[in-house]
């Protein structure tokens, strides 16, 4: 599910930031001029004397109280949201050392792959069982299989 809300929020983002990107090329550029286009009577990058936001929007609600408070607490919700995006994708879903107790006072370390090769192998030599996959999760100390 993740992976798939991922995909579809990068995807939109990039082709946000590409359209933006490009209407502010072809503005900076004075591209509509120089090949012969006019872009829509709404866009605001007509050239490249033009800015991205006047004075009016600028200073439309500065006067207002409860402006700065709201531009800070969105900008920190947002950030908030990047960084639990961050976060989710940077995750480690599988274990790749797992400690085992060897009851010698020294814990040894064996792979998780390797762990998780072992499971599905034995699983699938039960009878009744055409297939297994198995991950391993948690922590190194107290794996869980899936």
């Amino acid at each position: 599910m993740i992976k798939t809300v991922n995909r579809v929020l990068l995807g939109l983002l990039g082709l946000g930031l590409f359209a933006l990107g490009g209407g502010v090329l072809l503005g900076g550029l004075d591209l509509q001029r120089h090949w012969g286009f006019d872009v829509p009577g709404w866009w605001p990058f007509r050239g490249p004397a033009d800015v991205v936001l006047g004075d009016e929007g600028r200073l439309r609600w500065r006067a207002e109280g409860w402006w700065w408070p709201t531009v800070i607490a969105v900008l920190a919700a947002l950030l908030a949201l990047l960084l639990w995006w961050l976060w989710a994708l940077l995750r480690k879903e599988r274990l790749h050392q797992v400690l085992v107790d060897s009851q010698d006072g020294t814990a040894a370390r064996l792979d998780g792959r390797a762990l998780e090769d072992v499971i599905e192998k034995e699983a699938q030599a039960l009878d009744g069982v055409a297939r297994a996959r198995v991950r391993l999760a948690g922590r190194r100390t107290a794996p869980v299989a899936r």
